[in-house]
């Protein structure tokens, strides 16, 4: 009955691991958040063309935020 439960569980969790296993968000991902200093949410202003993005999406490149590649300088 023991080993039954032990082989259930580890075939659970290789299922997990196989489909991704991202149902806690990971320390790292954490980390970089806090370190960042600033809510992925919040709006940034491209250098370029000053359009609004969330910082999520921004580009930072050399302490400028750019709301694309193609705004990104050459």
């Amino acid at each position: 009955m023991i080993l039954k439960l032990i082989l259930m569980g580890a075939v659970l969790y290789a299922l997990y691991r196989f489909a991704g296993g991202n149902l806690l968000p990971s320390s790292k991902e954490k980390r970089l958040d806090k370190d960042e200093g600033k809510d992925p949410d919040s709006l940034e202003e491209c250098v370029t063309c000053g359009t609004y993005v969330t910082a999520k999406e921004s580009i930072a490149l050399k302490g400028k935020i750019y709301c694309s590649k193609e705004c990104l300088p050459n």
